[in-house]
């Protein structure tokens, strides 16, 4: 009986010291962009058309079911210090053109997290230096990947900065170290996208998780209702056209791919 415990034990032993890598994966430094002086171009016209049908129509990712932090804290007007005892500021960004149609799907909804403390932080598995900022969004239309992403808009913003995140708004919230783990649990599960469940879902509900004064993004989860929201709630928290970080590399997905078309 006690050999039989005895195996039993070890193999049980065993099976967690192989399952731990995928739950206790230790995060890995964020290579700095390279900032390049080079030319990007973007799909535009019929093919830009093509490319975001495809990836409404073959994307089916479902609800980003976030934990909520233990305790929240409210929203800070954006580039206000940081709240005492901070390690991070996480902050929500939106924008969208202005359309009169019945319901407005344009834009894209993203946000960062900026590294306030002094030492290295682990933000979605990435160590990010003291003053430094990753961006994280969802996407379902590049080729590489439909899911999570970082530091692409940071990317989008450097390179193509006339076309992208004009008409942006952004709203800040401090986190402590608690919240940060949180975040990142939720940052965990997000490795998915589609045309309901989409970037301002995702934004909206990492806000929500860490964040007492919550946003909506809409019953059909659109950036230009998480804008409208920001701005009927807390007008003077909001700023107009804030800066978009680039510091980081581009990766995607839960396991931290380098991207090789946004290198």
């Amino acid at each position: 009986m006690k050999k039989t415990l005895r195996t039993l034990f070890a193999v049980l032993a065993l099976t967690l010291c192989l399952c731990l890598p995928a739950f206790a994966q230790e995060a890995k430094p964020a290579q700095p962009a390279a900032k390049e002086d080079k030319t990007v171009t973007d799909l535009t016209g019929f093919a830009d058309f093509m490319r975001n049908s495809v990836g409404f129509t073959t994307n089916f990712g479902g609800p980003y079911r976030f934990t909520a932090a233990d305790h929240r804290s409210p929203a800070q007007a954006y580039g206000a210090d940081p709240a005492e005892g901070a390690v991070a500021v996480l902050r929500l960004f939106s924008r969208a053109d202005d359309r009169s149609t019945a319901v407005n799907i344009s834009g894209h909804a993203f946000v960062t997290v900026t590294n306030v403390s002094q030492q290295d932080i682990n933000v979605g598995g990435l160590l990010i230096a003291p003053g430094t900022s990753v961006t994280i969004g969802t996407r379902g239309n590049r080729s590489e990947h439909a899911g999570i992403w970082y530091n692409l808009e940071g990317y989008y913003k450097y390179y193509l900065s006339n076309s992208y995140y004009q008409n942006l708004y952004g709203i800040q919230v401090s986190l402590d170290q608690s919240q940060l783990d949180t975040m990142n649990q939720n940052l965990a599960k997000a490795d998915h996208w589609s045309a309901v469940y989409n970037c301002s879902a995702f934004s909206t509900g990492l806000w929500n998780s860490v964040c007492s004064d919550t946003l909506s993004a809409g019953d059909l989860y659109t950036p230009a209702a998480l804008r409208d929201d920001m701005l009927a709630k807390y007008p003077d928290k909001v700023v107009f056209s804030p800066t978009v970080p680039y510091d980081y590399a581009v990766y995607y997905g839960k396991d931290l791919a380098p991207s090789k078309e946004f290198s």
